[in-house]
């Protein structure tokens, strides 16, 4: 019987702030052609066998969580002597047509759900009944396991590269270790202290930079320490701030990784400035939509940031420290907004703080176990730290199969917080970006607006682009406006804007098929917002 394997600090934090109105498991759906790729293989239907044959390579998903007598330190992983992997493997049927709205009810109901805690922490639904022969399958992760690219890392396991898959292994017999008793958990106690200390010098030996001191002693370490503390100061007034309720909505965009790209090379800055971007002209829309003032208002934005290396790979857990971003949602020309952003993003980068963010994490690991448990039990309903959520992880970049059937959408998907009635998480997926918008299903009724502004968007960074291409940043715009502000309405706009952009770029880029979406209200007639909006296109940066 070897060392005891307690969680972190920051695994233990995702269980001691979740309640029943927000559970803590992040989790990705996925849809698979119907027939498969390769002759006789089972297809997305038969992937149930394909976890029982892999899941030694995954043993924690055969552990779950035993807490400490007292509550003394944090809780530590442990086999599960009565696993039962028929519990946490599970099929689904949808009701006729089978649509897109139909998924996504089913999908928000199962998202919105508490994972079970006398068991190990993760579910998978098999989804079938899909109107176009598709198979959905969805699966949720308790984030004290994972973190975002160690999930990425779990599909390489569990998917395949090649249709024809790779031979499986011999079949395991799974013999549990006993469940520590609470005699052997007191006393791992003084061995995992003196472990603890050991870990840390060796750390600061191995990886200087992560070291306390020689943060606080760079100038951009100090710098980042003190835009940390002023996370006191309150987060603006905002409509998708609010206390969070037991039920979910769920809202997908996908856009072309080539769209992004070109916008990027066109304007400058990065692809997770571009989504940032898009996610501002989003909320502008929504603002809008909602008769909001908001003409100067910036949002603080929490973006999550991986500080995992390639030692830590397939290493569960978590390895992930945020950036605060400070995100105009105004009504302003695009550009102005994704320079605003890169400025930020660079200035973020420069003072490292991710990294401070990173140390003030490892530094909470040494606070007692109790405090974490009784941060965890305070109501945080009305928190101001910041205003919403945008996560950005990168994928596979090539095909990846399920029995055979190819891949064809993934969709990442993350909890709701207190407070934070809105989150969007993306992920890259072969030449793709997947946009999942999670809201409360009672604050954002109209979570769509959102969703349909994100498209509005980058069709509007498109338009942009082409000027910039043109070297013609003062040219009237309202045609182009026109056809491409309107791919809410439709189709037609958003193709055209982008194959502008394609013949710009020099290339032609691979479009994921957009998925059907329920049609959202607006509100008639033009706002000097909206007027100002579509005039300012042709910003001179």
């Amino acid at each position: 019987m070897g060392r005891l394997d307690r969680l972190t600090a920051l695994d233990a934090t995702f269980l001691n702030f979740e309640h029943p109105h927000t559970p803590m498991h992040v989790a990705g759906l996925y849809i698979f052609e119907g027939k498969p790729s390769a002759p006789g293989r089972p297809g997305a239907a038969g992937l149930f066998k394909t976890i029982e044959e892999r899941l030694p390579e995954v043993p924690r998903f055969r552990q779950k969580i035993v807490g400490m007598p007292l509550g003394l330190a944090h809780p530590v992983w442990a086999d599960d002597p009565d696993f039962d992997l028929s519990y946490h493997l599970r099929r689904a049927a949808l009701p006729s047509p089978g649509g897109t709205t139909e998924l996504l009810d089913y999908v928000a109901r199962i998202h919105a759900r508490p994972l079970d805690r006398r068991r190990p922490l993760w579910e998978m639904y098999i989804i079938e009944g899909l109107a176009d022969g598709k198979i959905a399958v969805y699966n949720k992760t308790h984030h004290a396991m994972i973190d975002g690219i160690s999930g990425v890392d779990l599909a390489t396991v569990i998917l395949d590269l090649d249709p024809n898959g790779r031979p499986a292994k011999e079949a395991d017999d799974f013999s549990p270790d006993p469940v520590p008793s609470g005699l052997r958990l007191a006393g791992g106690l003084v061995g995992d202290a003196v472990g603890g200390i050991a870990r840390t010098a060796f750390g600061a030996l191995s990886r200087p930079q992560r070291v306390p001191g020689a943060v606080l002693g760079s100038l951009g370490g100090a710098t980042a320490l003190r835009r940390l503390a002023s996370l006191a100061v309150p987060a603006p007034e905002s409509p998708i701030n609010a206390p969070v309720g037991s039920a979910r909505r769920i809202s997908l965009v996908p856009v072309s990784l080539a769209r992004a790209k070109a916008v990027k090379n066109a304007l400058g800055g990065t692809v997770n400035d571009v989504v940032l971007c898009a996610v501002g002209e989003a909320l502008n829309h929504f603002l809008e939509h909602r008769g909001v003032p908001h003409e100067e208002q910036v949002y603080r934005v929490m973006v999550p940031v991986s500080v995992r290396d390639e030692s830590e790979r397939m290493a569960l857990g978590n390895r992930v420290a945020a950036m605060f971003v400070d995100l105009p949602v105004g009504s302003m020309p695009v550009r102005r907004r994704l320079h605003a952003v890169s400025a930020a993003m660079e200035n973020l980068k420069e003072t490292k703080q991710a990294v401070a963010a990173d140390m003030l994490v490892g530094l909470a690991g040494w606070a007692p176990a109790t405090l974490h448990g009784l941060a965890g039990r305070l109501e945080f309903a009305n928190q101001r730290v910041v205003n919403t959520v945008v996560s950005n992880v990168p994928g596979v970049q090539v095909p990846m199969y399920a029995g055979g059937a190819r891949l064809l959408e993934a969709w990442p998907l993350l909890p709701l917080s207190a407070n934070v009635a809105l989150v969007t998480c993306v992920t890259s997926y072969n030449g793709g970006l997947f946009f999942g918008l999670i809201g409360d299903y009672d604050v954002l009724p109209d979570l769509e607006v959102i969703a349909d502004g994100l498209r509005r968007g980058f069709d509007r960074l498109e338009v942009a682009a082409l000027q910039a291409s043109r070297g013609d940043a003062a040219l009237e715009s309202t045609s182009l406006e026109g056809r491409a502000g309107d791919a809410g309405n439709g189709h037609n706009g958003g193709r055209r804007a982008h194959k502008v952009v394609q013949v710009v770029e020099g290339g032609a880029a691979s479009t994921p098929a957009r998925t059907p979406r329920r049609k959202a209200a607006s509100r008639s007639g033009s706002s000097p917002a909206r007027r100002r909006q579509a005039s300012g296109e042709t910003d001179d940066g």
